[in-house]
């Protein structure tokens, strides 16, 4: 069972690509598929929204999302992700998610949307990250 992933042609395709990300994808056929809710920044030993840096929360929110698909059983969590949305306060930090999401994830090109908030739900919260992936078909919960 695995995941196809393809980018239109031309030019704008290869852009997406280079980001770190595809334009569509195709799920096997009967597929367990496993669905967050969205991630904040939040420390996981402390359960406090990171504020130290941009770069810092961002992380911090791949780090909630990675867990999150761990704990539903996706064993590879964010390298297993087909589809990540993504919100964010000011549209200058995608530059910013990417180049840490190619870092972790090298090679990987789930489909993804970025999209712009004024703000989000915890005060100081610049990012909120949700995604979906592919239950291994032997994955027991």
């Amino acid at each position: 069972m695995s995941v196809e992933y393809f980018r239109r042609p031309g030019p704008g395709g290869l852009d997406c690509e280079a980001t770190g990300f595809s334009n569509t994808v195709v799920l096997p056929a009967n597929a367990r598929v496993v669905i967050t809710a969205g991630q904040a920044g939040i420390n996981i030993e402390t359960n406090q929204l990171v504020t130290s840096s941009p770069e810092a929360q961002i992380e911090a929110a791949f780090d909630c999302l990675d867990a999150a698909l761990k704990t539903a059983g996706v064993s590879n969590g964010l390298a297993s992700a087909y589809k990540v949305t993504s919100y964010l306060t000011d549209p200058r930090y995608d530059s910013l998610m990417m180049e840490i999401w190619r870092r972790r994830c090298p090679g990987h090109r789930p489909i993804w949307a970025s999209v712009g908030s004024h703000v989000l739900v915890l005060p100081g919260m610049i990012i909120e990250l949700q995604a979906e992936a592919v239950l291994p078909a032997t994955a027991r919960l």
